[in-house]
């Protein structure tokens, strides 16, 4: 009888070994992110967004047009504030939350360093929504914003919930290699059409 040897894993894949591969791809693209977030942030700092929460702030007290699509958007609700990580330490940036803590919207923001105030890199067609994002608002009835800022903090792009959806819907995940990071990472790509709203303060 002749006996087969294998001697080769190559070309073998078990669920286990899938799911190693899938855990080590994620602590990889984890490892990558906090590189680069020390990068912008400083050591240590790599998921310190202090300074698009404060800029949000800004937006809020000093952009007449984004006061209006704030407003439009979230609608104007009696004793709420804007509280920080209401879903948890490592959850969404901010919430709009009333005295009782119950959540009306969330809002996500993050920094584009690549967009100077010379512009918005024109070799750049999509907004890419983080697909490790989308968790913040699914099943839930919660409004969303997310919002990217320049590099100065001076001009902001931002979409809704909804459109992100919709692209989602239309166009699904999309894997991408992201120089930033040197990894891929998971994106839902949302045109630069009439769905994707951009501000500015002096």
């Amino acid at each position: 009888m002749e006996v087969l040897v294998c001697n080769r894993t190559d070309s073998f894949s078990s669920p286990l070994s899938n799911r190693l591969t899938g855990m080590n791809n994620r602590e990889i693209l984890r490892s990558k992110i906090r590189e680069q977030g020390e990068i912008a942030h400083g050591k240590g700092n790599s998921y310190n967004d202090k300074p698009e929460r404060k800029a949000l702030r800004k937006f809020l007290k000093n952009c007449p047009d984004f006061q209006g699509f704030w407003r439009s958007y979230f609608g104007t609700l009696p004793n709420i504030t804007l509280k920080e990580d209401p879903l948890g330490e490592f959850g969404v940036d901010l919430g709009i939350v009333d005295l009782e803590h119950k959540i009306y919207g969330l809002i996500e923001v993050d920094v584009f360093n690549s967009w100077g105030e010379s512009g918005y890199p024109a070799h750049y067609k999509k907004f890419h929504v983080l697909e490790r994002k989308l968790k913040y608002f699914e099943g839930t009835d919660y409004k969303y914003l997310t919002c990217t800022f320049n590099n100065v903090h001076t001009q902001m792009v931002c979409t809704t919930r909804e459109n992100i959806e919709r692209c989602n819907l239309t166009y699904g995940i999309t894997e991408m290699w992201m120089p930033a990071i040197n990894a891929k990472d998971k994106v839902v790509r949302c045109p630069l059409d009439e769905n994707v709203f951009w501000f500015g303060v002096a």
